[in-house]
């Protein structure tokens, strides 16, 4: 153990090398306190994230999440606002952004009674730990800015096309699915089409441009409204230059929301 500024102590641990769930498991299960929050290597919190978040923990919540602003080269290029408040479950399926793990804070007996993030999903494991979660309580929002991220080149294992087609994609859905059905046909129909799609764009970030126009239009069977999923189809006809395009599109939709 070490101290830092404030006679603070810090514990560190080092994984190995098994992937971000593992990761947050080892700090899950270092944790001693009421609540677990996450950070990760390039993201900063702001000096009153955590205050802000303790504090809105009302009987009932079980995670609380913050804004957040983009750094890219140095300077501030964006910012999300959070949205999802409440019983998020049905919207979390449905495929609606929430927040990268950098801004949420949870309470510890949630994670008690919904499990660690699961070690076996390569990507996605984020995303899949948060409905979980949202079964066990509300998630509230805390509008303001308070953590900064940086962005560089998204990292191979976001990219890695058939990790996420053989592993991630058939886990996720073994795990949800049925949950989904339970809150109707169309959520169920939303949730394959919002995983179609992610596997679409990490298709043409391979360069695989065969294999993203099959699951774009797999998506869009299950979920033909979604004017993203065609922006990402009519990109992937493009060849070459459509991951360059298609990167530019996930930074406008998705960067700012998760890292799955």
């Amino acid at each position: 153990m070490r101290r830092c500024a404030g006679d603070v102590p810090v514990t560190y641990r080092r994984d190995d090398g098994e992937g971000p769930g593992a990761a947050r498991n080892l700090g899950i299960r270092a944790a001693t306190g009421e609540y677990v929050a996450f950070l990760d290597d390039d993201d900063r919190w702001l000096p009153e994230k955590v205050e802000r978040q303790v504090a809105s923990f009302d009987p009932g919540v079980v995670a609380v999440y913050t804004g957040q602003f983009a750094v890219r080269d140095g300077e501030r290029v964006g910012g999300r606002t959070p949205s999802l408040s409440g019983h998020v479950t049905e919207n979390l399926l449905r495929g609606e952004a929430c927040a990268p793990t950098s801004t949420i804070m949870v309470r510890r007996s949630a994670i008690d009674a919904a499990g660690d993030f699961d070690e076996e999903l390569p990507i996605w494991e984020d995303r899949e730990w948060y409905v979980r979660l949202s079964e066990h309580g509300t998630f509230r929002p805390v509008p303001d800015a308070l953590v900064r991220r940086g962005f560089g080149e998204y990292d191979q294992l976001t990219d890695d096309f058939e990790a996420a087609r053989d592993v991630a994609y058939p886990r996720f859905l073994e795990a949800h699915r049925e949950l989904a059905a339970e809150y109707g046909p169309a959520c169920e129909r939303a949730l394959v089409a919002s995983l179609s799609r992610t596997l679409g764009a990490t298709a043409m970030e391979n360069g695989r441009y065969g294999e993203a126009r099959r699951w774009l239009l797999r998506s869009l069977r299950h979920d033909p409204r979604q004017r993203r999923t065609w922006l990402y189809l009519a990109v992937s006809v493009g060849g070459g230059p459509a991951r360059r395009g298609v990167r530019r599109l996930r930074r406008t939709y998705e960067s700012l929301a998760s890292r799955g």
